[in-house]
């Protein structure tokens, strides 16, 4: 008799990692205004970040970036009788809209994030803003639940065998991240904690005093999962 079981565990783990998370916005009339305009906005933000922080420029990393043209369609009254059954539409152009977004990865440091965020507050036109909590490796953290997931597919074996009056043997097979569960797809969506951050107060450090007592991610759940096959002997 053979017996197939899932072996899981878990572990609660604090992040290691920050990511921080930028969207520039500009709007202009023509394509090389709306260009000139947000180069501008996102050189003033990083040399401003870099002037009053310890973060440089060069560590932000742009992962998206565009312009482009945005129009609304309107009605458009007939001016002949023949016209009066058509409907007459003209586009008319909303201008050009110059969008990037970047982001800054670092160890996790609570401090060095408050002054990042309340820097950030005291730009002029101060960018969209989003933070994740991670894991820089995951994986490893799977790695080390690997012998706690094969333990509690023998204890659930030895249950099942017990019930089927047999006497558990070996383990002949096991399957790490079998085809088809597609358990590593969605890792990182499902143990990322993300916040939003808007503040005011009349000073960087006190601001910075207000996020470090209110700041606090959550723990990241990491898990494993195997699948086991055993040997029953009567």
């Amino acid at each position: 008799m053979q017996i197939y079981v899932k072996g899981e565990a878990k572990r609660d783990i604090a992040p290691d990692q920050i990511t921080a998370s930028v969207t520039f916005h500009e709007h202009a009339d023509t394509y090389d205004k709306a260009l000139e305009k947000g180069v501008a906005l996102v050189k003033k933000y990083f040399d401003f970040i870099e002037e009053n922080t310890d973060f440089k420029a060069t560590d932000f990393k742009t992962h998206a970036y565009s312009i482009h043209e945005e129009f609304t369609t309107n009605h458009v009254n007939p001016t002949k009788f023949e016209d009066l059954d058509k409907q007459l539409t003209k586009r008319v152009s909303n201008g050009f809209y110059f969008t990037q977004y970047a982001y800054l990865e670092f160890d996790y440091n609570k401090e060095r994030l408050s002054r990042l965020l309340v820097v950030t507050t005291k730009t002029e036109g101060a960018p969209r803003f989003h933070i994740d909590f991670g894991l820089k490796d995951p994986k490893a953290y799977q790695r080390g639940l690997i012998g706690e997931a094969y333990s509690d597919s023998r204890r659930k074996a030895e249950t099942l065998a017990a019930a089927a009056d047999k006497h558990l043997r070996d383990c002949i097979r096991v399957d790490i991240d079998a085809p088809n569960r597609g358990s590593d797809m969605g890792y990182d969506m499902a143990f990322r904690k993300s916040a939003r951050f808007e503040a005011a107060g009349p000073s960087i450090e006190e601001q910075m005093q207000t996020i470090d007592e209110t700041f606090h991610p959550d723990d990241i759940t990491v898990s494993k999962s195997i699948e086991t096959v055993w040997e029953t002997s009567d």
